[in-house]
């Protein structure tokens, strides 16, 4: 491989890395934001998957930013991050909740838990989330057999990490969840994580189909 076909992987790989970030930083925040006035107008059944399926749509808005040129089916990206993100982020949730108030016999509010107990409570959110993202994913990936094998291994343990990083790092950087700061400070890091972990799969979205 020359110079300037690894050059160019990496910076296709760092502008993925940063796209990512943005998505997904952006999606977790405007549904903080717009959770409440939403749950105004459809009630509680229904504000959860809106919002997480907003998350999804944001999040692979920003992917698909670098995908549209590079992907003959990119135009189904954005609905298939909304699906996939949307459906896990809320199973995830439900789960690490109900296993909760089994184990404790109460509600479990994860921002209340302890650094750990936190941290592996996301953990378990980014591991589920990922798992339907990237099987969502690699319905528009199919065709590139090998990069989908390896995209929805990548999502799922990626996204799992990230989560699980990022509320440890922001409990150790920034004085935990419940501040402003740390608050950015975990959907960045959160990003970051889950950008890096897929951005070498990417790559190979760039060569020639075997």
């Amino acid at each position: 491989m020359s110079i300037v076909a690894v050059r160019n992987g990496f910076g296709l790989r760092i502008r993925w890395t940063l796209l990512s970030a943005a998505g997904l930083a952006g999606g977790l925040i405007a549904a903080l934001a717009l959770g409440a006035p939403i749950q105004a107008v459809v009630g509680m059944m229904l504000v959860t998957p809106i919002l997480t399926a907003m998350v999804g749509a944001i999040f692979g808005t920003s992917q698909w930013i670098l995908l549209r040129r590079r992907l003959a089916s990119a135009r189904w990206w954005i609905p298939a991050s909304a699906a996939g993100l949307g459906l896990g982020l809320a199973l995830g949730v439900v789960l690490v909740e109900q296993t909760g108030r089994a184990i404790t016999g109460g509600q479990v509010h994860v921002a209340t838990l302890g650094s750990l107990p936190r941290a592996l409570s996301l953990m378990v959110v980014g591991l589920v989330s990922g798992t339907a993202l990237g099987a969502a994913q690699w319905l528009v990936l199919r065709s590139r057999r090998t990069v989908a094998r390896s995209w929805f291994l990548m999502s799922a343990l990626g996204l799992g990490s990230a989560l699980l990083i990022a509320s440890l790092a922001t409990d150790l950087l920034f004085g935990g969840l419940r501040s402003p700061l740390g608050l950015a400070g975990f959907v960045l890091v959160a990003g970051l994580v889950a950008g890096a972990a897929t951005s070498k799969t990417l790559v190979s979205l760039t060569e020639p189909a075997v």
